[in-house]
């Protein structure tokens, strides 16, 4: 600690030395400055020129020393941290001010004094902290306006517009800088410097204005990167919630189904046994469905928490959708029969969808058996294909027996059914790993809602001609 104290004071005497050095070049040798020298009797006390410039140059030299020996932790302090531009800038404006009230008290050394001392501090300031950041590497971390065009970027209007401000105002703003300069060194002997109209007409229009605006923009700037940073980190967050709950999902599941797997076979001995008791007959039953349905809904949570976190492999070719929702469709006739439902499909027909087969087959499966269990009974399920050039879509559509209230994209989501008490068989996963499944084959499912009509529909891509030859239903396409 002790050390690191010295190297600061030792910076701070360097600067003092050489601020002492270049007063001395300045009022023994540069005019006015040597007239006021004469005036104010300071030249006595002062090195001639020579040895002011001999102690300017051994000065910085000593000050530039310390900084480099003590960079890495001087780098951190917050006067360190402040923007770079906006301190190159920030000096620029002081030092034309400071020109204004020089001029105008250039008759009385206490202003000499004063001024002087705001003009070595600013520019010590301004070395200073460019050697200090140059040797730990942080002064492109400590530029503004890099962060900016990295969420605003000059391929758009917004990075384009603020870049044109920016270098507009900055232009103007060293143009006014030197212009209020010469307006305070052009008043002399005869003819004083105005300070109030110097401020307001020449300092304030031409730099002050300059400065406003390009604090303005970097205020609002700054607001849209807190704004970005707060999304990305809400995204991050619930992503990561995500994959908790996913991983969680996948643990339970693998937990449930070795009990599960118990209990079921357990079950089905009983059933193989030759009991007279009807009762036991029945209560086995009872169990052997529950006990299926239960073995379901943990295959449905193991699907959705893999379709979700995008762990499940694809493999995309050429499938002939009509012949593989004809066998779906079939496989589900003794549960569109149970409820009196007629199924309307499309023709047979030879349209190729670039798909997964298992993924494609399960799809179906989901929306069929949705439109199985909530269709009004005695209603018709229809089942349509859309053709274009580059997409087939596959629109099945059935009859609620009450309207649905819940929005379209609700109805994908987890855990959702339409039934709100939650009387029926389904586990509220069906769309859900429709959906997944049907973005992990690069096509998308969209659902629409009016009144009591439910449509779902699959859009998948269309293989290229040069493509192999289809999978049909034929083939082992379940996993």
């Amino acid at each position: 600690m002790r050390r690191t104290i010295g190297w600061s004071w030792m910076a701070v005497a360097g600067f003092a030395v050489a601020s002492v050095g270049l007063i001395a070049v300045l009022y023994q040798g540069v005019e006015p400055f040597t007239y006021y020298g004469i005036r104010f009797g300071s030249t006595q006390f002062l090195p001639n020129s020579t040895a002011g410039l001999a102690l300017f140059v051994a000065g910085t030299a000593l000050a530039t020393a310390a900084c480099l020996v003590d960079a890495r932790r001087t780098a951190q302090h917050w006067i360190h941290r402040l923007d770079w531009f906006f301190a190159l800038v920030g000096v620029a404006a002081i030092w034309a001010l400071v020109a204004g009230f020089f001029e105008s008290g250039r008759d009385r050394w206490v202003w000499h004094l004063c001024c002087l001392t705001v003009l070595a501090a600013s520019g010590w300031y301004l070395w200073a902290t460019m050697v200090i950041r140059l040797r730990a590497g942080t002064l492109a971390e400590t530029i503004f306006w890099p962060k900016v065009f990295r969420t605003l970027p000059l391929n758009q209007f917004a990075g384009i517009f603020v870049l044109a401000v920016v270098a507009i105002a900055t232009f103007v703003l060293v143009a006014g800088a030197q212009s209020a300069v010469q307006a305070a060194v052009r008043s002399g002997p005869y003819r004083d410097l105005s300070l109030t109209w110097w401020l307001i007409g020449e300092w304030g229009t031409k730099v002050g204005l300059a400065g406003l605006t390009l604090v303005a923009v970097a205020v609002l700037c700054h607001s849209i990167l807190s704004i970005t940073a707060a999304k990305e980190a809400a995204v991050e967050a619930r992503l990561r919630e995500e994959r908790f709950r996913a991983e969680l999902i996948t643990n339970l599941t693998h937990d449930l189904r070795t009990p599960l797997t118990s209990i079921v076979s357990y079950v089905d001995l009983i059933a193989k046994l030759d009991l007279p008791e009807p009762r036991l007959v029945e209560y086995t039953g009872v169990l052997t469905r529950k006990a299926d349905r239960l073995k379901g809904l943990i295959g449905d949570l193991l699907d959705a928490s893999r379709a979700s976190a995008g762990n499940l492999p694809v493999r995309l070719q050429p499938i002939g959708i009509t012949e593989i929702l004809s066998q779906v469709a079939g496989d589900f006739d003794d549960a569109l029969t149970a409820r009196r439902l007629s199924w309307v499909g499309p023709p047979p027909a030879a349209d190729l969808v670039l798909a997964d087969g298992g993924h494609l087959c399960r799809v179906l499966e989901n929306l069929v058996g949705n439109a199985a269990k909530y269709a009004a009974p005695g209603s018709c399920v229809h089942a349509d294909l859309d053709r274009s050039p580059r997409w087939l879509r596959l629109r099945i559509a059935n009859l609620t027996v009450e309207p649905l209230t819940l929005a379209p994209g609700e109805l994908t989501a987890q855990f959702v059914r339409g039934d709100a008490a939650r009387t029926g068989e389904g586990s509220g996963l069906g769309l859900f790993i429709a959906d997944r499944l049907t973005q992990l084959m690069g096509g998308r499912l969209t659902v629409t809602v009016d009144q009591n009509r439910f449509t779902a529909a699959v859009e998948l891509p269309i293989p290229q001609p040069a493509a192999s030859q289809p999978v049909s239903a034929a083939d082992p396409v379940r996993r």
